[in-house]
């Protein structure tokens, strides 16, 4: 059985957002080091699992979170909730139409789960927005 990396699919992803031009303060894998400029995004793992279909198959099942950063202290203060909420559409409308896996061998299977919150990074606080993408690899 031949391992399968995710690693073209998080640069792939790292690359697409990168390229939409809505994230002046840049875009890593992995979590920040420090409080970004903003906005900004990270893109991780956040959970996996993989099993025998047969004696021949398995699949392999990853889950990647895009995590978008706006400053929560910006004024006007709405202008937070406003803005991630344009950046998590625009960004999941890129996910369906231009994210190409289709070199990779792995699919978005499912729908994309949104979750918002707050969260301190480096003393500062922001206003984040997690976009889940369930992606299946069968071999």
């Amino acid at each position: 059985m031949t391992d399968v990396y995710i690693t073209a699919v998080l640069r792939l992803i790292e690359s697409q957002l990168a390229a939409s031009g809505r994230f002046s303060g840049g875009v890593t894998v992995g979590q920040l080091a420090g409080p970004p400029e903003t906005p900004a995004a990270a893109v991780f793992l956040a959970r996996g699992s993989a099993g025998l279909l047969s004696m021949s198959s398995f699949i392999r099942r990853r889950e990647v979170t895009i995590r978008i950063y706006i400053d929560a202290a910006a004024e006007p203060r709405d202008e937070a909730e406003i803005a991630i909420d344009e950046i998590v559409y625009d960004t999941e409308d890129d996910i369906r139409n231009n994210l190409n896996l289709g070199t990779t061998g792995w699919i978005v299977q499912g729908e994309l789960v949104e979750e918002f919150d707050y969260a301190e990074v480096g003393g500062r606080q922001f206003r984040i927005a997690d976009i889940t993408l369930p992606l299946t690899y069968r071999a």
